[in-house]
């Protein structure tokens, strides 16, 4: 699955953003959201499978 143009440009912004901080806890948030947000994907790609 390819990504849009959008998305690949929100993920740059995202990396930049990143390698930009040098604020461990900034960082450690970021990191907690990014992990909440991985599983809310596992959790609706699952239901999206299971409902088909």
């Amino acid at each position: 699955m390819q990504a849009t143009l959008a998305q690949q440009f929100e993920t740059e912004a995202i990396k930049r953003q990143i390698d930009s901080s040098t604020d461990v806890a900034e960082l450690k948030e970021l990191a907690k959201h990014l992990a909440d947000l991985y599983l809310k994907q596992r959790v609706a790609t699952a239901w999206v499978i299971a409902n088909k």
